[in-house]
């Protein structure tokens, strides 16, 4: 407000030296200024440093308030130069910090930066979906912007206390969100608030203290991950079923590479060619025609490990299937939907 002012006052009184070295150069027959015209043309080609020389002053008083003019010009310009720049650098700013938010729909929302955040990111871009990360700290946004900068990834930066900013990465029309705090104390509060900010959220947690697992499933998320607890069943797994534990953790990774085993799963839409059939003929079938193995079927929310033979596949259930990396777009393809929840 104040640096405004000055502006306006600075204009003001350059208005006023053009007008008085109009009036004062008129009275003399040898002068080319002669009206307020000409010396408001004589201001602006001198501030835009262009200098045409067709008008200036000859009288004594006239060369001494264009001095001034000329002064004032450098001082007007040097403030244009540095408003414009301070207001093309705060967009950038605010583009990079998400400000102006994201139309991102049916995407992950990611809330809270690590390592592990950047283990499950990869999982999520590698398989082609969209993510947007949310964080408090502007060197973790950096980071993340230089790892996934593309069209499928957004970054913001907020106050986890600021909850309806999180109205910037779409989030009503995210397909999940994945809150990942270093103390589960802070997830309990934050799930709390934002489950009454949001109440439809599909949210996964991760855990670091397996006794608190039960705790935070009843705050009404959907899926609470205690880390360490995967991690030492697939330690154990290690250690007296190597090869069962690398092909558990080759099936669990987003496939990327030909030969690469990949789970995955399938909404079953009214086109889908497996619609209406038996469980085992769908299983005959896609092993014959898209080379994949047929393993469970998720229905009513219900997941369904190895149905029986005569089970019905129906629209909306989730199809659930172990294929190779160089399969995934062919089986979208059939399908005619991308993998995912």
């Amino acid at each position: 407000m104040k640096n405004k002012k000055l502006l306006y006052i600075g204009i003001v009184v350059y208005l006023a030296l053009v007008y008085v070295i109009a009036l004062i150069e008129k009275s003399d027959p040898n002068a080319n200024i002669k009206t307020f015209t000409d010396a408001l043309w004589y201001a602006v080609v001198t501030l835009t440093t262009v200098g045409y020389g067709d008008f200036y002053p000859v009288t004594i008083p006239g060369k001494i308030l264009g001095l001034f003019i000329i002064l004032g010009s450098l001082g007007i310009l040097g403030y244009l130069i540095g408003e414009i720049t301070y207001r093309i650098n705060s967009y950038m700013e605010k583009k990079k910090t998400g400000y102006f938010g994201t139309k991102f729909e049916n995407h992950y929302i990611i809330i809270g930066w690590s390592m592990f955040a950047r283990q499950v990111a990869d999982q999520i871009y590698n398989a082609g979906h969209k993510i947007a990360l949310v964080t408090n700290s502007k060197n973790d946004l950096e980071l993340f912007n230089d790892l996934y900068g593309s069209e499928n990834t957004f970054g913001l930066f907020v106050d986890y206390k600021n909850l309806p900013a999180f109205e910037k990465v779409n989030i009503n029309k995210s397909k999940a969100v994945f809150i990942n705090f270093k103390e589960d104390t802070e997830t309990l509060v934050f799930v709390l608030n934002i489950k009454k900010e949001f109440p439809d959220l599909n949210i996964v947690i991760n855990c670091t203290n397996p006794e608190l697992k039960e705790t935070l499933e009843n705050t009404g998320v959907n899926h609470v991950v205690a880390r360490h607890d995967v991690a030492s069943r697939m330690v154990a797994s290690f250690l007296f079923e190597p090869h069962v534990a690398e092909f558990t953790t080759d099936l669990i990774s987003t496939g990327v590479n030909e030969y690469d085993q990949d789970i995955q799963q399938f909404k079953v839409s009214e086109e889908n060619p497996y619609n209406g059939q038996k469980y085992l003929d769908a299983f005959m079938n896609m092993k014959k025609e898209l080379n994949v193995i047929l393993i469970g079927l998720v229905t009513n929310d219900t997941l369904i490990k190895n149905p029986a033979d005569d089970q019905i596949i129906r629209p909306n259930d989730y199809i659930i299937v172990i294929s190779r990396g160089d399969n995934k777009s062919k089986l979208e393809r059939t399908f005619g939907i991308k993998e995912g929840f």
